[in-house]
């Protein structure tokens, strides 16, 4: 899709100028600051591949340890490995996988199956009941640092208070460094601006002093552009002309059925953020306290399903209980639920199955069946539903 989007530009001239260009809508604040600083496991910071003799060498040269020119795993890659037995450790930061990841019972799985989970976070969420070692993370209230948005503009991020815990995250993951033997150490949150823009061409311009100064800018920043890049690809590309890639589509492996019959998509309600680790603990639960399954009025009136009942929803891999919604928002033969609820645990249901070029889940196309729940009767929903009398009412 990103590719396909990529050439429509091209094709049509829509790259260089003022007003237009490829812009993703990132799910989190700093998503595209992750990726610049070489999360994805085949690259480096910069999006230089793992495979390139000289980025290496800048690194082994700084750290002074050798780095592997093969790929790393993807997360699908590391909880399959692990329930093989040869990936024995994680240290998850931030991120909720035993709620947010599909297939519950797979994930699950995994992370019983490691030796040895770190998990750093604010709360003790789904994944931490599985962890070995808990460490405290901070909010973004007490991180020292840049993001970086959409359109490569770095922002400097302020603490309004010191860490609650004492110490910020970068700090923890220094201390355990050198608990095991590696002399990691920084003064300071800008030392590690500072060590990125040595080792980074297109952030080699970038400090906290210039942040500061001019307040943000965006990327490429260096000899060449001194106050960042407003719009790239301005005269010509970086690799002189533009090249189109090939986008084949492959269909997903998961099909409906008649055992299967209905399509479920799940997705994200404004009033909560993501898994709800978060949001779950404050007054937003008053406007979204359950996740709810929303089902087309001509597919709930074939199953006997009235608005408010319990349902069951059930795929090949998982099976949950939820109350329905009768809502036209869907076509017929399409489901829809948010996943912020655990005790829902929308992805019980979902598959493991990933696209074939980012190993991105495919949470939008489980087949599914949904049917009142065992037990249930139209009575017994209505009552769930009942308001609590209140004196003086």
């Amino acid at each position: 899709m990103v590719m396909g989007m990529a050439n429509l530009a091209m094709a049509t001239g829509n790259i260089g100028r003022a007003g237009v260009g490829v812009n993703p809508l990132r799910g989190q604040n700093n998503v595209q600051g992750s990726c610049d600083m070489g999360s994805f496991p085949h690259e480096l910071p910069g999006y230089r591949h793992v495979a390139d003799d000289d980025v290496r060498d800048i690194y082994e040269k700084l750290w002074g340890t050798p780095i592997l020119a093969e790929p790393g795993l993807r997360i699908p890659n590391m909880f399959d490995s692990a329930i093989d037995g040869t990936f024995r450790a994680l240290y998850v930061q931030g991120e909720d996988i035993a709620q947010s990841d599909p297939n519950t019972q797979h994930v699950t799985r995994a992370l019983e199956s490691l030796e040895l989970l770190v998990v750093q976070d604010l709360f003790i969420n789904e994944t931490a009941t599985f962890a070995h070692v808990f460490l405290p993370g901070t909010s973004f209230l007490e991180k020292d640092g840049t993001f970086i948005n959409a359109e490569r503009r770095i922002n400097r991020v302020r603490p309004v208070m010191k860490p609650k815990t004492g110490k910020h995250e970068w700090e923890i993951v220094c201390e355990i460094a050198q608990a095991m033997g590696y002399p990691m150490h920084y003064d300071d949150t800008s030392q590690i601006m500072d060590e990125i823009a040595l080792t980074t061409p297109t952030f080699s311009g970038v400090s906290f002093e210039l942040l500061d100064r001019v307040g943000s800018v965006q990327w490429p920043c260096n000899e060449s552009a001194p106050t960042g890049t407003p719009i790239m690809h301005m005269d010509t590309f970086v690799r002189g002309k533009g090249r189109f890639m090939p986008t084949m589509y492959v269909p997903t492996k998961e099909r409906s059925t008649r055992k299967f019959p209905l399509i479920l998509t799940t997705g994200r309600i404004l009033t909560q953020y993501n898994v709800g680790a978060q949001t779950r603990r404050t007054a937003n639960v008053a406007w979204h306290p359950e996740d709810i399954l929303e089902i087309h009025p001509h597919d709930a009136e074939v199953r006997g399903i009235n608005d408010g009942d319990t349902v069951s929803l059930a795929s090949r891999v998982g099976q949950t209980s939820l109350r329905a919604k009768l809502s036209d928002r869907m076509p017929v033969g399409v489901v829809y639920t948010t996943f912020h609820h655990p005790v829902t645990g929308a992805n019980v249901v979902t598959t493991e199955h990933s696209d074939w070029a980012t190993n991105c889940p495919e949470y939008k196309v489980t087949a599914v069946q949904v049917g009142l729940a065992p037990g249930v009767t139209h009575a017994d929903a209505r009552a769930e539903q009942a308001p609590v009398p209140v004196a003086g009412n």
